[in-house]
């Protein structure tokens, strides 16, 4: 992160100090230290203390909190919990997250420190990491899925999450195919068995021409129930709750795979 960080508070430095001293040991510290560029002047042995005394002193030099966020951010490296529990890595993630959170940062699971809407309350923290983040992470929800709908999550706002990530579905067909319809005349043309313009098989079987009947049906699907509907109702009068919209999205991350395993058909011009 290029841009200067304000200087942390001792009680964030404390914490985020305790939580990253737990998940190594003394030499992976000093290694990490070596590795950042930054010398222990902490004269301390216990590891949180280590931490602490080191980049609060660090942070009033520099004017700035970047080089402890430049630790943590080695510190949880995945690479190096590669031969752990991915559990303990999840948890640990969660951990840091929190006073991240609040300071308006968030440190991804691909060892991104990206800014982000703050949160404000404790409790909004504890969903932000735990139920919500591990919920899609659990599911291995679809990339284009988290794109489309992060920000509105993580202000609760799953009517409009559960809108943008279906609006991406005919989106990536448009991308894949270069037609600029919309909805079901686009899926319907795309994903017809006598002239496709997308394939997910052969279809040269019953059961290859019912596996794109299939997937063009759970897309008008979406596009009936889920986009038109948001698009046209009042969010009061249709409620999407946290469950629902996790649902959903789950839903749009499958179909979003299929699309990726379709094939381009080859358009003959007569």
């Amino acid at each position: 992160m290029a841009e200067k960080i304000r200087k942390l508070t001792n009680s964030e430095i404390e914490v985020l100090a305790r939580t990253i001293g737990e998940c190594m040991t003394g030499s992976q510290m000093d290694s990490i230290f070596l590795e950042c560029g930054v010398m222990d002047t902490s004269n301390e042995s216990t590891k949180w203390k280590r931490i602490f005394y080191t980049f609060r002193d660090r942070q009033e030099i520099d004017g700035a909190s970047n080089a402890f966020l430049n630790f943590i951010k080695k510190s949880l490296n995945p690479v190096r919990f590669v031969s752990g529990s991915s559990d303990n890595y999840d948890k640990i993630l969660a951990e840091v997250n929190k006073p991240l959170l609040l300071m308006g940062l968030e440190l991804t699971k691909e060892g991104k420190l990206i800014k982000t809407v703050a949160a404000t309350t404790i409790s909004e923290v504890e969903r932000r990491t735990c139920n919500l983040i591990n919920e899609l992470q659990k599911r291995h929800i679809h990339t284009d899925v988290i794109k489309c709908c992060k920000e509105e999550y993580l202000k609760e706002n799953y009517f409009h999450a559960v809108l943008e990530a279906a609006k991406s579905l005919a989106e990536k067909v448009r991308e894949k195919t270069g037609l600029q319809d919309d909805g079901s005349s686009l899926f319907n043309t795309v994903f017809s068995v006598n002239n496709p313009r997308l394939a997910i098989s052969s279809l040269q079987t019953s059961t290859d021409k019912n596996l794109q009947n299939g997937l063009k049906e759970m897309l008008n699907g979406i596009t009936h129930m889920v986009r038109n509907v948001t698009a046209h109702e009042l969010k009061i009068k249709w409620v999407v709750n946290e469950q629902d919209a996790i649902d959903i999205l789950t839903t749009i991350s499958f179909l979003h795979k299929q699309l990726d395993e379709c094939v381009v058909v080859p358009q003959h011009i007569i």
